[in-house]
């Protein structure tokens, strides 16, 4: 890599962790400007849909690996996060409280889900639980409000975030059930072409472990959380980063 030449990284817009209009472009943003100034590189984070960056199958990509590695080759993915996935309904809709143990508890329900995040619905009609997509996250939360979705599918935080933006009045409105087995990692993805990848793989890699044992990580993530972060988070961020060691060939 050239000197002075920044390195292109693609996210889609998601509070808080991906964000034009935050500081740093949110919290994996401050992430990598962190690693970044650690291991002296330059990065810089652009925005597009969702389903955009799924379909290119050329770039450096951020997010869950999941909705990439099937379309995409990598030269390293490097977890530096993670998320949770919950299903936030809106109380106020229902007569009684809302639970469920398996998607066929689900039947009958639409759930709303940002497009390009299931990428395989028939498991879900099947079983006669309809989908619905947006390209936003803030059009899905508008429609739980509505009551023309049941559940919206969503990032912890994300869901958390949006809540608090849309409807600051009615956030205990709100209620979000975390999903079983459902934390994923979130990453820098470099494609497999792009110029000295490996080399800027292993200096992210160096950033980060820099970070983590100064203190600083930790610091970061304490601030986008009202309550204190999962107490597995660096165990799993340690699973995730053993897991993609050895990226799709």
């Amino acid at each position: 890599m050239a000197h002075g030449e920044a390195i292109i990284l693609n996210a889609n817009e998601s509070l808080p962790y991906w964000s034009k209009n935050l500081p740093f472009n949110g919290l994996g943003g401050e992430i990598i400007a962190a690693m970044s100034e650690a291991a002296n590189l330059e990065s810089r984070i652009e925005f597009m849909p969702l389903k955009r960056l799924i379909e290119d199958t050329t770039d450096n990509d951020l997010g869950n690996p999941v909705f990439y590695m099937e379309n995409q080759d990598f030269a390293a993915v490097i977890p530096i996060a993670i998320s949770q996935v919950a299903l936030y309904y809106y109380d106020p809709a229902h007569q009684k409280k809302v639970s469920f143990k398996t998607l066929n508890d689900l039947r009958g329900y639409c759930i709303g889900a940002l497009s390009g995040t299931i990428v395989n619905r028939a498991p879900f009609e099947q079983l006669g639980v309809h989908i619905e997509t947006s390209y936003t996250q803030e059009s899905l939360f508008k429609k739980l409000h509505y009551g023309r979705l049941d559940f919206v599918l969503e990032i912890d935080l994300v869901g958390q975030r949006m809540i608090a933006k849309l409807f600051p009045d009615e956030q205990n409105n709100f209620v979000a059930i975390p999903l079983p087995h459902s934390i994923s990692a979130i990453a820098i993805m470099l494609d497999k072409n792009y110029p000295n990848a490996d080399a800027i793989a292993q200096r992210y890699r160096q950033g980060l472990a820099e970070i983590i044992k100064n203190g600083r990580y930790a610091e970061i993530i304490n601030r986008y959380y009202l309550q204190p972060p999962p107490a597995s988070w660096f165990k799993e961020l340690n699973r995730f980063t053993k897991l993609y060691q050895s990226p799709s060939p």
